[in-house]
């Protein structure tokens, strides 16, 4: 069951002595009340404090003038920055440290329900889908802008709370070893779940063994906290990690192919995605329609159901709060382009994601052609040639007619279907621009197109000259 939100009474917000507490610093002079802390210049007004932190292209430490500008009345520095006349000095080894630091301590300032969401694909679609599910109940939910799951994103999601909040849902990504543990104990969190365990950021991690150990880390926070696990137990990695590493008490299983605490069977209603619930309610069997195509984001509102279902919401609730569900961008996203349906799902990719989109694709019947349109996978580490050849199995199981690829990598893909003697078209393009150029020209009302490739590949370039192309006419 949900706690009942408590908020430290005696912190009035931020103030200049609480900054130094949480860096573990002596405080000089009075304390001041600060109305925001924030590394982002745009953000900040009249009695903020700025963190200037070093970024890929850019150093906080150059734009401390401008917050200053700004309102800005404290600053967390490097010690070899010399702080403006003036401003409060907060000086760190590392700024990014010291904000990690901040956030940690003032997540632990308030009681409220925290969730925690990891795993390899489905991270975001699963954190909104979750944060819907509450606004039924609650009518202040915190939640993990956009994908900010990682070193950064973290702190800065939780440095949002205030006392207003109900619950959090926070998403938490993994790029390295050691780098879960690093997250989550600045999240502190009271119940989560994994979504999938696969292949992702192969350069640290190594291998999907190595994906699996950290990314099950969670379920040991979880269990040393008491809280409250999700298990989706049509992975068969994340069964084991919830069952090494949590009691039968801390968990609530669910899945769409075996038995479970929470169960559920797919529905598929002329282009409608459902799914039957059952362990829900006295109500032997509860409908909920899938806002997202494909079987896999079935599976991702199975277990926000699960979680959710789980820390007390009931069924009226979680309908309630999933009309308020918005589609996160470049995931599923669902278009009608001159007769065609194209699925642009450009935000990420890896092997089992796009093994899904391919899945998705073929949802439903339909007497047009099909065109894969695929830029590289990108952070597979040494797998990376194995990964995208391997990607010529489920092309051609599903019979897809024209496949159209961006990007060095799939070069690799390209001649391993070339090899298997692939029967439909086949190009790989060295721009974006033609690749779209040839769809434009070739692809008629009635064809379903996919659109993917890893962040990197920025392919939502193809779905934006396709829609240009459409405007101009």
């Amino acid at each position: 069951m949900l706690r009942q939100v408590q908020y430290n009474a005696g912190m009035n917000f931020l103030t200049t002595h609480w900054i130094a507490a949480a860096l573990n610093q002596k405080p000089e002079g009075a304390s001041k009340p600060l109305t925001l802390l924030s590394s982002d210049t745009r953000e900040l007004k009249p009695g903020s404090v700025f963190v200037a932190l070093k970024g890929e292209t850019s150093d906080g430490h150059d734009h401390v003038e401008k917050a200053k500008a700004a309102g800005a009345i404290a600053l967390v520095h490097r010690k070899d920055f010399k702080c403006p006349e003036g401003m409060i000095s907060f000086p760190a080894d590392d700024t990014l440290q010291a904000f990690r630091q901040i956030a940690g301590a003032w997540r632990r300032e308030f009681t409220l329900p925290v969730i925690a969401i990891g795993g390899s694909a489905g991270k975001t679609t699963s954190k909104e889908l979750l944060a819907a599910l509450f606004r039924g109940k609650f009518k202040n939910v915190l939640q993990t802008l956009a994908s900010q799951n990682g070193f950064q994103g973290v702190p800065t999601t939780l440095l949002r709370l205030r006392p207003e909040h109900d619950a959090a849902v926070i998403e938490v990504g993994i790029d390295e070893p050691g780098s879960m543990i690093q997250h989550l104990e600045l999240v502190a969190p009271d119940a989560g779940l994994l979504t999938s365990i696969g292949p992702e950021h192969l350069e640290k991690l190594i291998d999907e063994d190595n994906v699996e150990k950290e990314e099950g880390i969670l379920f040991q926070v979880l269990s040393k906290r008491a809280g409250l696990a999700a298990v989706n137990l049509d992975d068969p990695r994340i069964a084991r990690q919830a069952s090494e590493q949590l009691p039968d008490n801390l968990k609530l299983t669910y899945s769409l192919k075996s038995k479970s605490n929470v169960r559920a069977k797919l529905l598929t209603e002329g282009e409608e995605l459902f799914i039957d619930v059952d362990g829900l309610s006295t109500k032997k069997t509860e409908r909920f329609a899938v806002p997202l195509e494909g079987a896999h984001n079935a599976l991702n509102l199975l277990g926000a159901i699960a979680l959710a279902h789980g820390l007390g919401l009931s069924v009226e609730e979680m309908r309630k709060g999933l009309t308020t569900f918005t589609p996160p961008p470049g995931r599923s996203e669902v278009h009608q382009w001159r007769g065609c349906k194209v699925l642009a799902d450009t935000y990420n990719a890896n092997p089992a994601s796009v093994t899904a989109a391919l899945e998705t694709l073929f949802t439903g019947k339909s007497a047009g052609d099909t065109w894969v349109c695929l830029g590289d996978m990108l952070e597979l580490g040494k797998f990376e040639e194995k990964m995208h050849r391997g990607l010529a199995e489920p092309i051609l199981q599903h019979g897809v007619r024209h496949v159209f690829l961006f990007g060095p990598r799939m070069k690799m893909l390209e001649h391993e279907l070339r090899k298997r003697s692939f029967s439909g078209s086949l190009h790989h393009y060295a721009s974006q621009e033609k690749l779209a150029d040839d769809l434009r020209a070739q692809a008629k009302a009635g064809d379903r197109i996919l659109i993917k490739g890893s962040r990197g590949m920025k392919m939502e370039n193809v779905w934006k000259a396709l829609q240009t192309s459409v405007q101009a006419q």
